[in-house]
């Protein structure tokens, strides 16, 4: 008898046993084997007496050693699960992914020998017969778990990798219950202190052909229009466009015009998938809402900010939609959900730790009642376990299929019941460029499954979620000095609006600048985070002081009236408008405003100031910038004003001696004309 014959029936032995003793445990013999599966298809969709069940998937060795003898077997349990609950259950205990393997003759398969960075396809084809299911209506899980000899000969019964989905099995409901898959595009990227992008050719491979923003935009598209809901970030939209046309990227960073051209084209599919659709909008770059709810005294100015960031990314490309605010999973507490509640219209995305009262019998969207009236919350229900087995389209089909099953048999038991089968798609996914194999569309062709967007859902009746909510996050959100920096930010940018004369485009990119300092995203790298607030605190600052005034030391007027020069420099890179102030050191004495002027960018404009210092000999003045509305801008600067008029007595004076002047040239003149003759001079003698 062969050795590989002698391996495949001590396998089979041990398979054998371990099944008979009833379910196997799906733990790792070792700390970490290195492989891990994949499930690429599985047929039918739906469990059916008579159907065999064929998966197939890929097995990758990420370890440095060779396993060999490796197999893969169908794992699935005698009974479904019934509720969700007791999946939610079986999930955080790791016990979901158990079952009895299949071990008859021909329903598993040999892969053979793994090299270290091998990828492996299996295929495992079980007939109904043999699966060993009671038959009964449910969620079947089902999987693959692979059983591998390592280099030293040792081969345990345990398995060393998993991957598992659900397979329903369930009659035609009398009524289909709605079903909805949504799709977050958010903005993987963000702006370092200098303003460029800090990972461009990341955001440009992710946008272009087989990157994951693409490949999940595809995938999305695939997916029947009533069925399919989107959660965008306006800050993606931005970034996009950034990249299409060379915006603010590093020196360094040569972009092709393929490349332009794919992020041109991501960016106009992406729009023409959501535009009907009736998206829901994110806060520009999905703002720490829990910041700004534990600093009111920062929150309306920077909110505001927020809105006109997002206002102007969306009047830009064209979009309109629902607003919708997304906290992080441990970030809700019941002051929030007060706070976020607006005008009453504006969902809010949470999971079960946020309401753990919630039942699935209340539907993915409910109402919670605050002190500032309702607020629609929906309830993104993902598993908090470790699902074993990389995503794929196939898992996620298979689990809004289970999703929508569950709900008919819990409609069945509670006709009040308003469960539905809302998914909500992980934004970090990749599906992969060979998506189309999941074939995610013929999930809204069971017929118990009706295609609805969460718009839809949402003018419906909701169910009140009276359960409890935590009285405070476990999320500790971006710091108070990170949003004193964004506060000065909007600050200084309200001033630097108010005098520049094409305002709304410098307006909208303050607005942003302030924005992207309050990402979420800064909780985990806070030290980069508030630096990033800083630097642009410090940025727009030095905007304001690139306009200055300029006058002479001092000023001597001829007399108690008189003009004096003042110039306006604008060195900023744009046409500003601006006024100047002077106040004097005479309380007595008051000087008018001087009226706004434009100052071209990069220029220099002159002034002359009327003034009158009526009976005062010297006075100092301070001149400063001013908006329309009485904010200064800049330095001050001071600077002395004196008459040089002289007294009556000093002028009566030089009145006297000029006229004796008249008179004594009158009198000589005179006497030349009629004076006697005078004797002839006679020459002196030698």
């Amino acid at each position: 008898m062969s050795s590989r014959r002698c391996t495949i029936l001590v396998a089979l032995l041990l398979t054998t046993l371990a099944a008979l003793a009833g379910f196997v445990p799906a733990g790792a013999a070792d700390d970490d084997p290195g492989l891990r599966v994949a499930i690429s298809s599985l047929d039918p969709t739906l469990l059916a007496p008579g159907r065999d069940v064929t998966m197939t998937g890929t097995v990758t060795n990420g370890s440095d050693r060779t396993w060999s003898a490796v197999q893969a077997y169908l794992v699935i349990p005698a009974s479904p699960f019934t509720t969700r609950r007791q999946i939610d259950e079986a999930v955080e205990g790791g016990n979901t992914y158990t079952g009895v393997r299949v071990v008859d003759p021909g329903t598993f398969d040999e892969i053979g020998d793994l090299a270290p960075g091998q990828t492996a396809a299996f295929q495992v084809v079980v007939p109904y017969e043999q699966l060993g299911v009671t038959g009964a209506e449910g969620v079947y899980p089902v999987g693959v778990q692979i059983l591998a000899t390592d280099d030293t000969g040792n081969r345990s019964p345990t398995a060393l990798a998993r991957a598992t989905t659900f397979l329903p099995l369930v009659s035609a409901a009398t009524e289909p219950v709605p079903a909805s898959v949504v799709w977050p595009f958010l903005m993987p990227d963000h702006r370092g202190p200098g303003g460029n992008y800090t990972d461009p050719e990341g955001l440009l491979t992710a946008v272009g052909p087989g990157g994951r923003l693409r490949n999940l935009l595809d995938l999305a598209g695939s997916t029947p229009a009533s069925g399919a809901s989107v959660v965008i970030d306006p800050a993606l939209l931005v970034g996009v466009d950034d990249l299409a046309a060379g915006r603010h990227l590093p020196s360094r960073l040569k972009i092709t015009d393929e490349q332009k051209a794919a992020a041109a084209t991501f960016l106009a599919d992406l729009l023409a998938f959501a535009r009907p659709r009736s998206p829901w909008i994110l806060g520009f770059d999905r703002p720490d809402v829990l910041a700004l709810s534990s600093n009111p005294d920062l929150a309306g100015s920077l909110q505001g900010a927020i809105d006109r960031a997002t206002e102007a990314a969306l009047a830009t490309h064209q979009l309109s939609g629902r607003r919708v605010t997304w906290p992080t999973r441990d970030g809700v507490s019941g002051d929030l959900l007060r706070d976020l509640r607006g005008n009453g219209d504006s969902p809010v995305i949470v999971t079960p730790r946020s309401l753990p009262d919630w039942e699935p019998r209340l539907g993915s969207l409910v109402q919670r009642e605050t002190t500032s009236g309702p607020v629609p919350l929906l309830v993104d229900d993902a598993e908090d376990g470790d699902p074993a087995g990389e995503e794929s389209v196939v898992t996620l089909r298979q689990r809004l299929l289970s999703e929508a099953s569950l709900a008919v048999l819990e409609r069945a038991i509670d006709p009040e019941s308003r469960a539905d089968a809302v998914v909500v798609v992980d934004p970090t996914w990749d599906p992969g460029a060979d998506w189309a194999t999941g074939e995610l569309s013929t999930a809204f062709a069971a017929p118990f499954v009706q295609p609805t967007s969460l718009d839809s859902l949402l003018t419906r009746s909701l169910a009140t979620y009276d359960g409890t909510v935590p009285t405070t996050a476990r999320a500790r959100p971006i710091s108070r000095a990170q949003l004193v920096a964004a506060s000065e930010i909007v600050a200084k940018g309200r001033t630097l609006s108010s005098i520049i004369a094409q305002s709304e485009g410098f307006d909208a990119a303050l607005a942003r600048d302030a924005a992207e300092v309050l990402a979420v995203r800064w909780r985990l790298d806070r030290p980069a985070g508030l630096a990033v607030a800083n630097a642009r605190a410090r940025g727009a600052g030095d905007e304001l002081d690139k306009i200055t005034i300029e006058a002479p030391s001092s000023v001597t007027l001829s007399s108690s009236k008189g003009g004096f020069p003042l110039t306006i420099r604008n060195d900023t890179e744009e046409e500003i408008r601006i006024g100047v102030d002077l106040d004097s050191s005479n309380p007595a004495l008051t000087i008018p405003a001087v009226e706004p002027v434009s100052v071209a960018a990069g220029e220099r404009r002159t002034l002359t100031v009327q003034i009158d210092l009526g009976n005062q000999r010297t006075t100092f003045l301070t001149a400063h910038l001013a908006t329309d509305d009485g904010q200064t801008v800049g330095a001050a600067t001071t600077f002395r004003v004196r008459s040089s008029s002289i007294s009556t007595v000093l002028w009566i004076a030089m009145g006297a001696a000029g006229v004796f002047v008249l008179i004594t040239l009158a009198r000589r003149f005179h006497r030349r004309r009629t004076g006697a003759p005078t004797a002839p001079s006679t020459d002196d003698d030698d």
